[in-house]
């Protein structure tokens, strides 16, 4: 229960994070640091991303952070998967 409360919990706040530095990118503010959301997406917040990519429309031209944050969502699957058995 646990890990699931972390999983939830990461990808909560990766989504967050995600539209907020649409918001500041919008408003020519500061940024969050694309190595901040690379961080975010390795803890486990993949999904989080992909939906924040997809509802913002945010990140979506940079290839890394689709292939990043899908193989962050496989690896946890997998993860999840071994612990689970």
């Amino acid at each position: 229960m646990i890990v699931f409360s972390y999983y939830l919990a990461i990808n909560v706040i990766t989504f967050f994070v995600w539209g907020f530095d649409k918001l500041r990118a919008k408003l020519q503010e500061w940024r969050i640091p694309e190595n901040t959301l690379y961080v975010l997406i390795i803890l486990g917040g993949g999904v989080g991303a992909l939906l924040g990519m997809t509802v913002f429309r945010h990140k979506t031209r940079k290839l890394k952070f689709k292939v990043i944050s899908v193989v962050s969502v496989l690896v946890y699957i997998v993860i999840f998967f071994y612990f689970l058995r």
